[in-house]
């Protein structure tokens, strides 16, 4: 009988996803045996679909759009950071039950350090209000920015989650429309989905100070039309494939209690 740990990611869609690719090269790298499947499955199908992954002997799943809220149901345990998200996007079996976690921020964190771009004390301006950005808030925060400041087309959604999250630290949010007198940011993160369509908000190189850098959650094609105003703007851009390896990383240590290298990963999917 096989040992090897049965993980899944549950999502719709996942036919592309890089994460089997991933985490085959944490197995591989660490020692670790590991089934690492996915399952296409819409929001009311998620309940039979990871009842039945649970008999067949399954151990830890990752879960992306739509289910990250959906997988809040099925955990006996949430971490503070999946609660402050209303998002899991990993579910681990535990003697007591399915505990629930979100490695979204976390990843992006162990990324900008790899990076060398510090969070704390810093100027941070991140566009878009949606599950992205509300994924990322609580870490961010937690490094004690000097001020993060939320733009989105519909401003109540950004002043709602910066009122949310008001107690972690100084957060303030609006519209594009009240963007006036933002000046003199160090890190610009583009956290909204418009690049999936080829366009982009309406973004403004005056917000940021000389020497400031961007990153965009995004990676792939939805990341071209951000890398394309960074390039005209000759500001310095990283794409999000070091927080999707980041995230898996966490996620599998989580899962095994190792926390391998994502550096030959990242490479390694750049290769491709």
């Amino acid at each position: 009988m096989s040992r090897a740990l049965k993980l899944a990611l549950f999502g719709d869609p996942v036919e592309h996803s890089r994460s089997p690719e991933i985490h085959r090269r944490f197995g591989e790298q660490t020692g670790v045996e590991l089934e690492y499947t996915t399952i296409r499955c819409s929001s009311p199908e998620f309940g039979p679909r990871f009842a039945a992954f649970i008999v067949a002997g399954g151990s830890g799943a990752n879960l992306t759009l739509p289910l990250k809220q959906a997988g809040l149901a099925v955990c006996q345990q949430v971490d503070p950071d999946a609660r402050a998200a209303r998002a899991v996007n990993t579910l681990v079996k535990r003697a007591d039950g399915w505990h629930g976690y979100n490695t979204d921020g976390p990843g992006l964190l162990l990324d900008l350090q790899g990076l060398g771009i510090p969070v704390t004390d810093q100027r941070i301006l991140v566009i878009g209000a949606g599950g992205a950005t509300a994924g990322i808030l609580a870490p961010l925060l937690a490094q004690s920015p000097r001020l993060l400041a939320i733009l989105n087309r519909t401003g109540a959604r950004a002043e709602a989650l910066a009122e949310k999250h008001a107690h972690r630290g100084h957060v303030i949010g609006g519209g594009f429309e009240h963007s006036e007198a933002l000046k003199d940011f160090d890190l610009l993160i583009q956290a909204g989905s418009s690049g999936h369509h080829g366009i982009l908000p309406p973004l403004q190189r005056r917000w940021l100070k000389p020497g400031a850098q961007a990153y965009d959650l995004n990676y792939g094609p939805a990341h071209r039309a951000f890398a394309d105003w960074c390039r005209e703007h000759k500001l310095p851009c990283h794409d999000g494939l070091g927080m999707l390896v980041g995230q898996a990383a966490l996620a599998f240590e989580i899962w095994t209690g190792q926390l391998p290298d994502t550096a030959p990963v990242v490479q390694a999917l750049r290769a491709f």
